[in-house]
């Protein structure tokens, strides 16, 4: 009898789980209030903070941008998921529609929208330069690094700067175009730009590159040693690499049927050791190569192989 009780709450609170799984509240019928910017707004900052009132039961939110309108959109300028209820992002002077609508595993609201347009603030200290290439915190190899941004009206010209990891200018430059090449130093660097006229400047807008110019080492291959004969289809392979300083390394494992590397049987990135499941009665050819974030790359290991017999 204790046992056939202990079952059943078992049962029972299991199917309490499954619902509470199952049966998430439907949202369709729901609606969701946009805050701002308002419907038929005139934002003067490029920087847009975006906000609408929770939805109960929602788990996230899927909110849009288009410029200038869903119907003839010229552009999709953003199109995220966030699970709060509000959002930052830099936009273009110019008109835009947003949508937002709560979701959850199961289904979402109907979008709410509304339309507004960025437009410069007519005090020239204010307004805010738009930097467009490189993406903020982007990884590079090339010394060489074209900076862009948008023009700002009235600006008579940029003043560039880059920053050390202390904040502390290391050089600084001027432009009266909105573009500029600059050497950057290895490692981690703010770039930072903001427009000059006559008698005022704007804020700096900042973002942050790292530049790493060292290839990774060569792995040496150490598991299965070179001609091994194995029994096991399940092989551990493992090998050596000393870490370069820069940005994250990460390695691949290629693996052939043939001695001149043109029949792959796998590529996978792997740490060392790492097990690999393969067929037995066959002779395999494998190689290492180490890449990091950067997009450099190491030097190909040189070839081992091993027989599953």
């Amino acid at each position: 009898m204790k046992k056939q009780l202990l079952y059943i709450a078992v049962l029972f609170f299991i199917c309490i789980g499954c619902e509470e799984i199952l049966f998430e509240e439907d949202l369709s019928d729901a609606s969701l209030v946009l805050i701002a910017p308002a419907d038929g707004s005139r934002v003067e900052n490029t920087s847009v903070n975006f906000s609408w009132d929770a939805v109960d039961q929602a788990t996230g939110y899927r909110l849009q941008i288009a410029r200038p309108n869903f119907e003839n959109a010229s552009q999709i300028v953003e199109d995220t998921t966030v699970t709060a209820t509000t959002f930052n992002t830099t936009l273009l002077n110019n008109a835009y529609e947003w949508r937002v609508r709560a979701q959850n595993s199961n289904n979402a609201t109907a979008y709410t929208q509304a339309s507004f347009s960025v437009i410069e603030s007519e005090d020239f200290s204010a307004r805010q330069v738009v930097l467009s290439s490189p993406a903020d915190n982007t990884k590079l190899n090339t010394t060489t690094i074209s900076l862009q941004w948008g023009a700002v009206t009235d600006a008579s010209m940029y003043r560039i700067q880059l920053l050390d990891s202390n904040d502390q200018p290391i050089q600084e430059e001027t432009a009266t175009t909105t573009s500029i090449q600059l050497m950057f130093p290895e490692g981690v660097t703010k770039w930072q730009v903001r427009a000059e006229n006559n008698t005022q400047s704007t804020i700096y807008s900042t973002r942050v590159v790292t530049l790493d110019t060292m290839n990774p080492t060569k792995p040496i291959l150490t598991t299965p040693a070179n001609q091994a004969s194995l029994t096991d289809p399940i092989v551990s392979f493992a090998w050596t690499r000393e870490a370069v300083e820069g940005t994250i390394e990460v390695d691949s494992i290629y693996i052939y049927q043939d001695e001149q590397l043109t029949q792959l049987v796998t590529k996978d990135e792997v740490s060392s050791p790492s097990d690999i499941t393969l067929d037995a009665n066959a002779t395999y050819y494998w190689v290492v190569r180490a890449f990091d974030e950067a997009e450099n790359k190491s030097e190909t290991s040189d070839i081992s192989n091993f027989t599953i017999n």
